[in-house]
């Protein structure tokens, strides 16, 4: 019975990962939570019988998408598949979670930009191409506002202003592109640890998430990018550096938030405060960038006295 189990759960699983991306593909808006789901039929495999198989359902899929989807349907998938491999490289190293999110993000990040430079074959082109469809999709965009009832006068805002708003998108791709794979990564590394919780810490060490730090390095990089912006344009660390900041912000973001759930913990804030306070958090934009502020000044604050308890726990075990 077993010998004929994990065959139709191979299939099973090839086949979920096989329609998920198709779907993630053709279906609008509902598609884009469907696509970071995709690795987790061929992950959930991989943590039952061996990352070998979890290999063989990625060809497998790969292969059925380059015959009924062309290549480049395939590479959009072999980019999150190259995510399931990197998972399956980093488990049972005792990695934190910062690193394995990292590490894997920056890959699949630098895989994506490599992929892109050799068939574009110059940044300038890239950002042309690129240009050229965010332009199209604006003014597609902007045709179904106006069909659908919105003002002659915001939509004559909206035209005049696009070059503007193209070009700054432009400027932050990269920044985009390494969060969204940040966040595909978080998604599936938290799936996978409420489906696999007795497997948690093969996956990542985590301590407690109300502790959590950013590591000190990274002030470093957040206050030299934001120096250069303060740079002449023309010195062309603008947008480098502009980029840079936008990647790093997260990672205070998520400390202001551990320091949040620190003190509603430690003060006992009754449950649906705590929910109204997350929601303000996740909706209010003046909220979140005093989370972020937060979580940047903890490193001097240190709000949750971490510094005091580690040297006390150092003395101790002197």
């Amino acid at each position: 019975m077993k010998r004929i189990e994990i065959p139709i759960k191979f299939i099973v699983a090839a086949a979920a990962t096989f329609f998920l991306f198709l779907s993630g593909l053709t279906i609008p808006l509902a598609g884009i939570l469907m696509i970071p789901l995709v690795p987790q039929p061929s992950l959930a495999f991989g943590v039952k019988y061996g990352r070998g198989p979890a290999f063989a359902i990625l060809l497998t899929v790969s292969l059925l998408l380059f015959l009924f989807g062309g290549k480049e349907v395939t590479v959009g998938f072999l980019l999150l598949a190259l995510m399931v491999v990197l998972f399956f490289y980093f488990f049972g190293r005792g990695w934190s979670i910062d690193l394995v999110v990292v590490g894997t993000a920056t890959v699949m990040f630098v895989a994506l930009s490599t992929l892109l430079l050799a068939i574009f074959g110059s940044l300038s082109q890239l950002r042309e191409v690129t240009g050229n469809a965010l332009r199209e999709n604006l003014d597609v965009s902007l045709s179904i506002y106006e069909q659908t009832g919105f003002s002659p006068e915001t939509i004559e805002l909206a035209r005049e202003r696009s070059p503007q708003i193209i070009d700054l998108i432009l400027q932050i791709m990269p920044a985009l592109a390494f969060m969204s794979f940040v966040t595909i990564v978080l998604i599936n590394l938290v799936l996978l640890s409420y489906r696999f919780p007795q497997h948690r810490a093969f996956f990542y060490s985590l301590g407690d998430p109300k502790e959590w730090r950013s590591p000190e390095p990274v002030i470093w990089c957040f206050i030299l990018s934001a120096f250069c912006l303060f740079l002449p344009a023309d010195w062309g660390l603008y947008t480098l550096a502009l980029n840079v900041l936008l990647i790093i912000a997260p990672f205070y973001f998520f400390q202001g938030l551990a320091i949040v759930a620190y003190f509603f913990h430690h003060k006992k804030v009754p449950l649906f405060l705590r929910g109204i306070g997350y929601v303000l958090i996740a909706i209010e934009q003046l909220v979140t960038l005093a989370i972020v502020g937060l979580g940047l000044f903890d490193l001097w604050g240190d709000f949750r006295k971490l510094k005091n308890r580690n040297l006390n726990q150092d003395h101790v075990s002197e």
